[in-house]
């Protein structure tokens, strides 16, 4: 079985949630969905580029106070 070499990807937004049930919500609305690039786990899934203020705005205009990290 051929392996794939690992892929780096660099200044890649991503959005974690607390649980699952969550992220499916966001990724069922379709006032967030379109910012959201691919699930890359239960919690985790990657924001489209250049969206991400967007998301940001669109998530508190929905009650939700999301904590933001820069690395």
């Amino acid at each position: 079985m051929a392996h794939n070499p690992p892929i780096l990807h660099t200044n890649l937004t991503l959005i974690e949630t607390a649980d699952k049930t969550l992220l499916d919500m966001f990724f069922q609305d379709a006032s967030t969905r379109p910012f959201l690039v691919a699930r890359l786990s239960d919690t985790v899934a990657a924001v489209q580029p250049d969206k991400f203020e967007m998301l940001l705005n669109r998530l508190k205009k929905l009650g939700h106070t999301p904590k933001v990290l820069a690395e």
